[in-house]
């Protein structure tokens, strides 16, 4: 039957250069007419995305033959697999991979002619001006599953397979002849193959390839060639949405510009509203399509306040591949769309997507068992993934092999954990999240280049603690994220960016490595970079080995680093230098280029807090004083504060308190508890990120508060206590960090050792029982209810390591807290 005809206009554009429909197909006839392929036979295209692609594509067609399309990218051994388990006629490749074809070849030992599209002849004179299909139940196309379990396995699909997916698209109107296609995605996949180009071509439309694949180019051709439509899957509207959103939130009056026209919801209306955003898309777009995995429902959302419809579909490469799509103006975020007109789908008892229909495979070729497996008796296919029907639309809510199940029996769908956490931050690129060791795990693959601009040099603490934490607090205890694996390589992918969560857990394990010699830099200053590190973290140094991910320097080991690189090289380091020189061989460099000479020196943190520092240091207690005033009231009818152990708090000298952190409560129960004159003389060690702006900026500076940032200025936030301490403040911290999560009390870290020993100050432990009940970390706000608070006798510091004043000060606060003794 007629596939294609003469639309007399431009097909394809390539590297800047048109082709007409007419050469299109003529090229397509010429590269075919002397090979002999009959009804079925098999032929591989094995190419990078180009004209060529398609020709061979359509010309096999013509003769009625079957396209298998396979990974330009794969090698002659990888390649050797498919040609053994499918035995094509012909292998059309290019002159980029003709040697890996070779060698495929040569390993399989099939009787297979190869051609090389960069040396053969497009020599066809005849008159013809159309291109024929192959029969509807003659199998057209064979592509191959991605092979996460087992060995890959090759999908028969017919042409009616691929009809019934046309149709469905034309009840919508979905393309127009005036359409412009811009094709990023590799074609040896369904939904790339077809929507960006087989679909087009058949409709009269103008495909635009982009020779390299990359920001910039996919931008021009969008300029260029006046793109009407483009498809793409998840992780690049998600890459898009970032950029759009970060824009529209860097001023006050473009978010409210976004509200209103989220507001208003009305799609012409944005479209004048946000002509820009429309216009750096090169102005002609219709509507975006999404494909390949599920896309938040709030980047959809939010395109649509744009004015741009990301029309989603849903489907596999056996369903042809689609079994739901959107219609334009139709979009439900959240939705993979309409189930497809020729289609039945049913939700198995487990929530399984079940689909009937001719849009179903025919088979896998040459295994009858496994497509019995995925096609039962009934002619229903198991499609492996979680769902359900909502009126005309279909959600898709997971991937049955990829839900975690835990030994209570709860289901997680790690994806929308995934997407909540991703939606909310601009440092995670990729992360995932599956059960690993027996913990709920988030892998991140941080946003490099975003850690850099932002100057955050403690990047574990603030995932942790400013991303993860954030999702931790509003769920359910058994979807809490337990730990987080950090990671300096991007997670393995499919070509079409589907994480292959399988291949997680080989990554994090500690792999045996090879014996490879590597060369280390010869110069002094890397020497004495790598001694010290080697020294400070007990752990064999590489050049390349980062400073923190690798080495696990904490903000306070960056401290002595700091000091010991000025003493030794008299080169002052910033949080910037840090970020931007992660590595040790960087590191090294930099000290290097700014070295003023070599002494060689242990760190001395006496000398470096005699500094005398007043940056961080508060302007006065004044709102302190009142909000201990006002909070008189509700701390003696709503929560009851019980205290014990006050005669222990030393009336004429400066202490340094440490205490246990069991809620958002807990500085204002100590700030009750002492006597007045002790609250007024007592300086409160404080996270910055709660006091930038505002008023809250306004309380911290009159608060009695120092603030710190665990990315900055550490080194100066130390100098400020042990300022404090030696004008006669004391010093109240809650060295875990961070509020409880569980009610349990973690690891105290040295900051507050480290400046008593040092400034011969001695330690005053109290705890807090009660706090934790009354008021968890996901709690919007605390029930009424009786706190404890105990100070315990100091602890003289002089004489004492520092791991030893944070092991007395938490064994003391512990043994009250957790077992009640006392």
């Amino acid at each position: 039957m007629e596939f294609i005809r003469d639309y007399k206009k431009t097909a394809i554009i390539y590297d800047g250069k048109e082709y007409s429909y007419s050469e299109m197909i003529k090229n397509a006839k010429g590269v075919v007419k002397n090979l002999d392929i009959k009804k079925e036979d098999k032929v591989v295209i094995f190419m990078e995305n180009r004209p060529e692609l398609l020709y061979t594509f359509l010309g096999t067609w013509d003769k009625n033959g079957t396209c298998v399309c396979l990974d330009g990218s794969l090698n002659g051994e990888e390649l050797s697999y498919y040609l053994k388990d499918c035995t094509p006629k012909y292998i059309f490749t290019s002159e980029n991979n003709y040697e890996a074809s070779k060698k495929a070849l040569d390993i399989s030992e099939i009787n297979c002619t190869i051609i090389n599209v960069d040396k053969c002849k497009w020599d066809y004179n005849g008159d013809e001006e159309t291109l024929k299909s192959p029969e509807r139940e003659d199998v057209a196309l064979m592509l191959y599953t991605s092979g996460t379990t087992g060995n890959p396995k090759g999908v028969m699909l017919t042409f009616d397979n691929i009809l019934v997916n046309i149709e469905g698209l034309d009840k919508y109107k979905m393309y127009k002849d005036t359409d412009r296609v811009l094709a990023l995605l590799p074609m040896h996949h369904i939904f790339p193959l077809l929507g960006s180009g087989i679909v087009p071509l058949s409709k009269g439309a103008t495909i635009a390839f982009v020779k390299e694949l990359s920001s910039q180019a996919m931008v021009d051709a969008l300029n260029n060639y006046k793109i009407t439509m483009m498809i793409g899957v998840p992780r690049l509207w998600e890459m898009l949405h970032k950029k759009i959103m970060e824009k529209i939130n860097s001023s006050k009056a473009t978010k409210k510009i976004f509200k209103l026209s989220e507001r208003v919801n009305n799609i012409s209306f944005s479209r004048i509203i946000f002509k820009k955003v429309h216009k750096g898309f090169g102005g002609h777009i219709r509507f975006f399509v999404s494909g390949g995995s599920k896309l938040d429902p709030q980047i959809s959302r939010d395109f649509l306040t744009l004015g741009i419809d990301i029309c989603e579909g849903y489907g596999l490469t056996e369903t042809a591949p689609m079994i739901s799509f959107t219609p334009i103006g139709a979009v439900v975020p959240g939705s993979a769309g309409k189930i497809l007109p020729g289609v039945t789908v049913k939700i198995g008892d487990d929530g399984e997507i079940l689909v009937k229909g001719r849009n179903v495979m025919k088979g896998y070729y040459n295994r009858p068992e496994a497509t019995a497996e995925v096609i039962d008796n009934e002619g229903w296919f198991h499609t492996g993934d979680l769902g359900h029907l909502s009126g005309e639309y279909l959600f898709v809510t997971g991937r049955k092999k990829e839900m975690i199940v835990l030994s209570n029996g709860k289901n997680i769908n790690p994806i929308e954990i995934e997407q909540w956490i991703s939606s909310r931050t601009n440092l995670v690129e990729e992360i995932a999240v599956l059960e690993y060791e027996g913990l709920l795990t988030a892998v991140i693959y941080p946003n490099f280049q975003k850690i850099k601009e932002e100057g955050v040099t403690n990047i574990g603490e603030t995932l942790k603690w400013g991303v993860v934490d954030k999702y931790n607090n509003g769920a359910p205890n058994y979807r809490k994220i337990l730990d987080i694996r950090i990671v300096q390589e991007e997670l393995p992918k499919t070509k079409i960016g589907k994480i292959r969560r399988f291949m997680i857990p080989d990554m994090l394990k500690n792999k045996k490595v090879e014996d490879v010699e590597v060369k280390e830099p010869d110069f002094e200053e890397y020497g004495i970079v790598r001694d010290y590190l080697k020294e400070a973290k007990g752990k064999e140094i590489t050049p390349s080995a980062h400073l923190e991910l690798d080495l696990g320097l904490d903000s306070l080991d960056m401290v002595e680093f700091v000091a010991f690189v000025e003493a030794t090289f008299g080169v002052r380091l910033s949080e910037n230098d840090l970020a931007t020189n992660s590595t040790v061989e960087k590191i090294a460099e930099y000290i290097k280029e700014h070295s003023s000479g070599i002494e060689l020196t242990n760190t001395n943190w006496s000398e470096i807090l005699q500094q005398d520092e007043r940056k961080f240091l508060p302007k006065s207690n004044t709102i302190g004083k009142i909000i201990r005033t006002l909070f008189k009231i509700p701390f003696n009818t709503y929560i009851k504060i019980k205290k014990s152990g006050i005669e222990n708090i030393p009336k004429n000298k400066a202490v340094i308190f440490v205490g246990n952190h069991q809620s958002f409560l807990d500085g204002f129960i100590f700030n009750e508890a002492v006597p007045s004159d002790i609250q007024n003389k007592s300086l409160y060690l404080a996270k910055i990120a709660h006091f930038k702006k505002g008023l809250m900026k306004t309380l911290g500076e009159n608060s009695n508060l120092v603030l710190v940032d665990i990315n900055k200025k550490l080194s100066e936030t130390l100098q400020c206590l042990a300022t404090g301490i030696r004008d006669g403040k004391n010093i109240v911290i809650f060295p875990e960090g961070v509020r409880s999560r569980d009610g349990k009390m973690r690891e105290f870290k040295k900051t507050f050792a480290i400046v008593a020993k040092e400034t011969n100050t001695e330690v005053v432990p109290f705890g807090i029982r009660g706090a934790y009940e009354l008021y968890p970390a996901n709690a919007k706000r605390p029930r009424g209810g009786e706190v404890e608070i105990k100070f315990f006798e100091p602890i003289k510091t002089e004489n004492l390591s520092y791991d030893e004043i944070i092991n007395k000060s938490r064994s003391v606060i512990e043994k009250w807290v957790e077992k009640g003794n006392f």
